[in-house]
């Protein structure tokens, strides 16, 4: 209870007894409660607002590594894409130059 022991908290009871007075202390006592239990209150909010932008941060950054993966596998696709074509580009040629190469063997041979 913030370092307070019981010897102290019977020295402040005391005390405000005194300066107080019997009538005015248990009006008191009820107003100082109502201030801890709103000051109480506030301070859980307050820490639920924290988690809250926390929690929302962490969802944020889900999202953004969702989105980048999708990024990155919509980029392997297209470069997946490029590479079969590049691949039918490249057998085309190698057919028409075997065609050629083979034309031109036949060629020499008749020669």
């Amino acid at each position: 209870m913030l370092g307070i022991g019981m010897p102290e908290l019977i020295v402040i009871i005391v005390i405000a007894l005194i300066v107080i007075g019997p009538e005015k202390l248990p009006g008191l006592a009820k107003t100082l409660g109502r201030m801890f239990g709103e000051l109480k209150k506030a301070t859980n909010e307050f820490k639920e607002t924290i988690d809250v932008e926390s929690k929302m941060t962490e969802v944020k950054k889900a999202f953004e590594d969702i989105n980048e993966k999708e990024a990155v596998d919509k980029a392997e696709i297209v470069h997946g894409q490029e590479i079969d074509q590049t691949e039918s580009v490249i057998a085309d040629k190698s057919s028409d130059i075997e065609k050629e190469v083979t034309k031109g063997s036949a060629q020499d041979e008749r020669g």
